[in-house]
């Protein structure tokens, strides 16, 4: 016998299937809540000793501001300048070799790290950065050796552009020539220019991995746009002059935009060479980190500037003693940063990108 169903069976068998609808509907939305929870909570392995102390980092405050910087005089003049501010909660944590120090500049919430010298140390520490932290943008400063005549001891230049100078082919002797870049070792022959067995090297551009595009090969790597444009209404800063009570630099220190920086993992003490890539490349200043912390923000789509200030000629006289002249620079090129952050905060929402 084929039973009917009667009318309240029907209403009957609509209201279960909307409850089972909706319920499927509630454990997907939980699902997905749950999902989006471990990927957040997942920064560091479960496993990890540290993971629940992260966590907490990440939950008392932030987004953070990523404050990076190489060498330990750039550490010191923030320590002694009374900007950054500890957290109360947890102050530091200790990852990977490195000290993650979380706090605030400003009242703006910053995780600032010393990475360490040259590209590896600088890449890594990022990294572990993005990883482990809510970072919602990379600040980088620090010193530099000006390859321009028209920069001078103390300026801070915020570079447009930022390329890795350190990855060359090394061609063979009368090899036929390319259209990339090459620094031939005849050009600097005494005292004359001639041939010589070095031959050249031929500069090679790197591969940038980001999220949602295929690997591309750049020289030039640019920072956060935004950023930049932000940066420039930083024209008149009270920089300092003077390194002491008896010594102060003939000109005040400026601030100056849109130059370009070399990276690579040489230290350039050599007036020849800094007046090739100034030639070649219009390169202004030296380091050994800045590629590297631009590099991996871009390969993980995050916002990244950089403060360099100029503690030397990379090559050139001085009548200072390095020591002086890196503190100062520093000093100038963590003025500049600060104030930037102090800026960005009532100017730019980075998460309307």
């Amino acid at each position: 016998m084929i039973r009917r169903r009667s009318m309240a069976d029907a209403v009957g068998g609509r209201d279960r299937r909307c409850w089972a609808v909706d319920l499927k509907v509630k454990v997907m939305m939980m699902v997905l809540g749950l999902l989006v929870m471990v990927q957040e909570s997942m920064q560091l392995r479960s496993s990890h000793p540290l993971h629940g102390v992260v966590d907490r980092v990440n939950q008392n405050a932030g987004p953070y501001i990523g404050l990076v910087m190489a060498y330990p005089t750039e550490e010191y003049v923030l320590q002694i300048s009374g900007l950054f501010m500890p957290s109360s909660h947890i102050p530091w944590v200790d990852l990977a070799g490195r000290r993650f120090n979380i706090g605030s500049i400003k009242g703006v919430d910053v995780i600032y790290v010393m990475t360490g010298e040259q590209t590896l140390n600088a890449g890594i520490t990022v990294q572990i950065l993005l990883d482990a932290f809510d970072i919602q943008g990379i600040v980088h400063y620090g010193i530099a050796g000006s390859a321009n005549d028209s920069l001078y001891i103390g300026d801070v230049s915020v570079p447009k552009y930022v390329a890795f100078t350190g990855s060359w082919e090394w061609m063979e002797f009368k090899s036929q020539k390319t259209q990339l870049p090459e620094l031939k070792f005849g050009a600097f022959n005494l005292p004359t220019k001639g041939e010589n067995l070095l031959a050249e090297l031929e500069f090679t551009p790197e591969e940038l991995y980001t999220i949602g595009k295929p690997m591309e090969e750049v020289f030039w790597l640019p920072v956060e746009p935004k950023w930049f444009s932000i940066a420039t209404q930083l024209q008149d800063l009270k920089l300092q002059q003077c390194l002491n009570e008896t010594y102060c630099l003939p000109e005040p220190p400026k601030v100056v935009h849109g130059l370009r920086a070399s990276t690579a993992d040489i230290y350039v003490n050599n007036a020849a060479y800094s007046e090739f890539l100034f030639k070649e490349f219009n390169v202004s200043t030296v380091d050994e980190e800045s590629s590297a912390v631009v590099m991996t923000s871009l390969s993980n789509g995050v916002p990244c500037i950089v403060f360099r200030g100029v503690s030397d000629t990379a090559g050139g006289g001085g009548k200072l003693s390095s020591t002086s002249l890196s503190s100062l620079a520093a000093t100038n090129a963590l003025s500049v940063a600060v104030e930037f952050i102090g800026v960005i905060s009532q100017t730019y929402t980075i998460h309307d990108q």
